[in-house]
């Protein structure tokens, strides 16, 4: 067995267990490299250890491959050396291409900061549609990387800031965050009228909470 994981006092590598609808048990690894385990309400602990411990080395394999998640979905990381720097995408291959490594690394974190502007300001003017019946202007979207929040709001100086972190999250739940920070420019805490508004801009904001794996990723909504 693969020692890539920490494991509990029973020798079986530490996981998240998330209950799901569909058949079966499956899991993965998040883009913060936790194990993650999907299983149905009828799957009983012993059977969910015996599939982790069967199958650990094959998501350890694929742990090992460099991948990189943008806006949900799994990209294999490829690198080229060339004369030309640029990041292109190709089904499911992201392809770096640089002089050398370093550069490589630099070329990548630049992409990743440029996207992750254009694309949450994107998201946030277009849930801004949602509030035009509400007394607010859009406010100034502010892109930084946070260790725990996935966005703050600023009423005083009528802004917010987004986690450049939300580039590796599917599009639905940023567009929750976005919207969740912009009822805290009319709710200042999660009163039962911040949840009136959430529940009338966006009803199925409970689904994109649970686009997300993690009770310690949820924590950071609060």
């Amino acid at each position: 067995m693969s020692n890539f994981f920490s494991k509990d006092h029973n020798n079986i590598p530490k996981y998240a267990l998330k209950m799901t609808k569909q058949k079966g048990i499956r899991m993965r690894v998040t883009a913060r490299g936790e194990l993650v385990v999907h299983a149905n309400p009828f799957c009983t602990k012993e059977m969910i250890d015996k599939y982790v411990e069967r199958h650990l080395d094959e998501v350890y394999f694929k742990a090992k491959v460099p991948t990189v998640r943008l806006f949900g979905r799994s990209f294999q990381v490829k690198k080229i050396k060339g004369t030309t720097s640029h990041v292109t995408t190709c089904e499911d291959e992201l392809i770096i291409q640089a002089k050398d490594e370093a550069s490589m690394e630099k070329v990548f974190q630049q992409f990743l900061r440029a996207n992750a502007k254009d694309v949450l300001c994107d998201i946030s003017e277009m849930i801004f549609y949602r509030f035009q019946e509400y007394s607010i202007t859009m406010p100034k979207v502010l892109i930084r990387r946070m260790t725990s929040s996935w966005g703050i709001c600023h009423p005083e100086t009528n802004s917010i800031t987004l986690n450049a972190e939300l580039i590796h999250y599917p599009v639905e739940f940023i567009e929750y965050v976005v919207c969740h920070e912009f009822i805290h420019l009319l709710q200042p805490n999660h009163s039962p009228a911040f949840y009136d508004i959430l529940k009338k801009v966006m009803p199925d904001y409970k689904r994109r909470i649970d686009l997300i794996e993690t009770n310690n990723e949820k924590q950071y909504l609060m």
